[in-house]
């Protein structure tokens, strides 16, 4: 691990945040959340609401949750996409025309630099993040940019286990987006880990969940940080340092809440790109013909081992 003082974490309440970007002519309300990397936009929309991008740089992601239908644009090509799927907009132009009311994300790149100096926790990043690896671009799609939908509905078992991945990866990111599920984490089997050059980003919409960080101690008693137990609720995002020791797990009711977690990367992970058949669209994005190991430097971890006398 890194000897070098974990980043703060961000914590974005948004169910009691004010919106970062109103547009009332596109009846839109977008909350802006930054890391090193790359912004969490989360927009309430309803029947009509339009989110344009009109000279993107590079591809982003556009998650829609269950229960909420639109259209998306992107030069001559529309799709209409159900709830619980995920599309991967082209560098260019393209819409979004909601078609019912609800949430949709997208996850852009920070040269998106129109959304970074409105994101919430700018601030943080004033310093340029060097502790984190830059985006280095994977290689072009197969058959090239353009937009692509993917129906991650057909990747969920009513019948299968708690717990269901499903990975996605474009040119520049990873979304790791876990079925909703209905029972509560088993509080005897959590997975404490850190990763030493690249931030993750938890997106919760459902649920109540506590996020356990800790921070590692430097030679300089001065770095050292409390832990770091946080409940939050939901709509909410939370950004995860490098090299700080996490694990996540939701609480409350046991009588079949609904919670959500989607778990965002960029650029996208060596070690979950290396597990064949891990990332449901890997036939669409080459792997790189270079490994550095960059993005699969972590460990897992005993929780009990990491306490300090």
């Amino acid at each position: 691990m890194s000897q070098r003082p974990g980043r703060e974490a961000t914590y974005a309440k948004y169910y009691e945040m004010p919106h970062q970007e109103v547009d009332a002519a596109n009846k839109t309300k977008t909350w802006i959340t930054r890391a090193a990397n790359f912004l969490v936009t989360l927009t309430e929309v309803e029947p009509g609401s339009v989110l344009e991008r009109k000279n993107q740089a590079d591809e982003y992601m556009i998650i829609l949750p269950p229960g909420v239908d639109a259209t998306v644009e992107a030069g001559s090509v529309k799709i209409d996409g159900k709830g619980d799927s995920l599309f991967i907009a082209p560098p260019g132009a393209s819409k979004i025309t909601a078609k019912s009311k609800g949430l949709i994300a997208r996850i852009i790149t920070t040269k998106a630099v129109d959304l970074v100096e409105k994101a919430h926790n700018k601030a943080i990043y004033a310093d340029g993040a060097p502790e984190i690896t830059p985006i280095k671009y994977w290689p072009d799609p197969v058959e090239g940019f353009k937009l692509r939908h993917y129906d991650m509905s057909k990747h969920l078992d009513p019948k299968g286990p708690r717990i269901q991945p499903r990975c996605y990866r474009s040119t520049n990111m990873m979304v790791n987006i876990f079925g909703h599920y209905f029972t509560r984490r088993d509080t005897t089997n959590l997975s404490p880990h850190w990763h030493d050059d690249f931030e993750q980003v938890s997106l919760c919409l459902h649920g109540q969940f506590i996020h356990h960080m800790r921070w590692p101690q430097t030679a300089n008693l001065a770095d050292w940080k409390a832990d770091e137990n946080f409940e939050i609720g939901t709509p909410s995002a939370t950004v995860i340092p490098a090299t700080v020791i996490h694990t996540s797990r939701d609480f409350g009711p046991e009588d079949g809440s609904e919670a959500s977690l989607y778990d965002i990367f960029a650029p996208p992970r060596f070690d979950f790109a290396r597990k064949k058949g891990f990332v449901l669209n890997e036939n669409d994005y080459p792997m790189p013909d270079w490994d550095d190991g960059s993005f699969a430097k972590g460990t897992l971890l005993d929780f009990q081992k990491t306490k300090t006398a």
